[in-house]
């Protein structure tokens, strides 16, 4: 008996391994086959499978990796310790902001923004001497009578600031000459005060009243008294708080517009609603249709109170009909031109330029003091992409022009892209910092 079990067992054991081989070789539908999921759950075919997965997830990361580097806009790394430039937004260093005070009392009702675009340096050390060309620090093609403009553009920056009590005059102008260790927006402030200009000033400030003879002499002594003989010095008791202040770091006019919103920033704690620029006439469109569409400023808006969201106002040198055809003709071929090609000034000539007018290797510090616009102020395109290398993410005035959410150039971005791009609602929280 015990023979005759054995070899019925033996009979079915292979009988068993019999089916398992055929349904394993595709006979599953014969009597001893296995289930699909059996076959699929056998080692070799688990590990094949595994195989198979693994070259897939592989081959997709590799796609992935291909595209970010191909088309990532980004071709700098983030600053040390954070993720992404994404990262940055909204970002001061603290031991940057821990010591730095709160904007002064008083400027957080401003909201327009007068820029004076800076052209020379101012040496003077005698206020009557600043028509001549031997008191300022000049290229070639300044000297014959450009200094007595460069006065007209500080007394209507003036004028502006004074006529309207929610604005901001910022002289912007970098260290752009060898031969001078100060800004051209530092000697334009100097001479605005040393020429006893009306200066604005904040509302309700303990300096209104500007005059220094009611001071005490401690006061006065702490202001300078033998500073006031040279012109080239601002020195005046209470001028911290003047409703005007410099922009150190612009090498070129695109930087005079977007250094000077960034510099708004910095000193108010938020960003303008209205910018006003004061330069030469010439160069209005360049401003206008170039450097305010680079940033998506709308020039074309309105506040709710009726005022333009961008005005330019042009004071031309003194010169003939003739002389005036030349310069406006030269404005065309020499920057024009190249800011419509390149509209960023990152690239060839333009970056050239600015190599050339930091020969003191200065770093503004606005990535910092400005988070919010860090990647506008590291974005550069592609050579001469123009206008399809508008940088296309949202920024803080974005919804802060017309209501709409859109200004002129982000339009023109959203047009482009089908509509994928939506404003980002966080910048509307944007305000004065606490």
């Amino acid at each position: 008996m015990v023979p005759k079990a054995s070899g019925s067992t033996s009979l079915l054991t292979g009988a068993r391994k019999s089916g398992i081989s055929l349904a394993l070789n595709g006979g599953g539908g014969q009597p001893g086959g296995v289930s699909l999921h059996d076959r699929l759950s056998a080692r070799s075919r688990v590990t094949n499978l595994g195989v198979v997965l693994l070259l897939g997830f592989a081959a997709l990361s590799g796609l992935m990796n291909l595209r970010y580097m191909l088309f990532s806009r980004h071709t700098n790394a983030p600053p040390l310790g954070l993720h992404s430039w994404q990262s940055f937004h909204g970002y001061t260093p603290d031991q940057l902001s821990n010591s730095v005070p709160p904007p002064r009392n008083g400027t957080d009702h401003l909201n327009h923004l007068v820029i004076v675009t800076g052209h020379a340096i101012w040496a003077g050390c005698d206020i009557k001497g600043k028509d001549r060309d031997e008191n300022w620090v000049l290229e070639d093609y300044q000297k014959g009578g450009s200094v007595k403009t460069f006065y007209k553009h500080i007394e209507k920056g003036l004028q502006l600031t004074n006529e309207d009590p929610s604005a901001l005059l910022i002289f912007s102008g970098g260290q752009t000459r060898p031969n001078s260790l100060q800004t051209e927006a530092e000697s334009y402030f100097s001479l605005a005060v040393s020429a006893g200009l009306e200066l604005p000033m904040i509302a309700g400030s303990l300096s209104n009243s500007t005059s220094s003879s009611s001071s005490s002499s401690s006061s006065s002594s702490s202001v300078g008294q033998l500073a006031h003989a040279n012109a080239a010095v601002a020195t005046l008791h209470g001028l911290q708080d003047a409703r005007m202040t410099t922009e150190n770091f612009a090498l070129d006019s695109f930087e005079n517009l977007l250094f000077s919103i960034a510099r708004f920033r910095e000193y108010t704690g938020h960003y303008p609603g209205r910018i006003t620029v004061v330069g030469y006439g010439f160069k209005k469109g360049r401003f206008e249709e170039l450097h305010a569409k680079a940033v998506r400023w709308n020039t074309q808006g309105f506040l709710r109170n009726g005022e333009r969201t961008f005005q330019y106002v042009g004071v031309d040198d003194d010169i003939s009909e003739a002389e005036s055809q030349l310069q406006y003709r030269g404005e065309k071929v020499k920057a024009y031109n190249l800011f419509d090609k390149d509209m960023y000034g990152c690239h060839g000539r333009l970056r050239d330029k600015r190599i050339e007018r930091n020969p003191t290797r200065r770093f503004h510090p606005y990535m910092s003091s400005a988070p919010e616009i860090a990647d506008l102020l590291n974005w550069c395109p592609a050579p001469n992409s123009g206008l399809q290398g508008l940088y296309p993410e949202n920024l803080p005035w974005d919804a802060r022009v017309t209501g709409t959410g859109w200004g002129r150039g982000a339009l023109e971005v959203k047009k482009n892209s089908k509509g994928n791009i939506i404003p980002d609602t966080r910048w509307l929280q944007i305000g004065r910092e606490h």
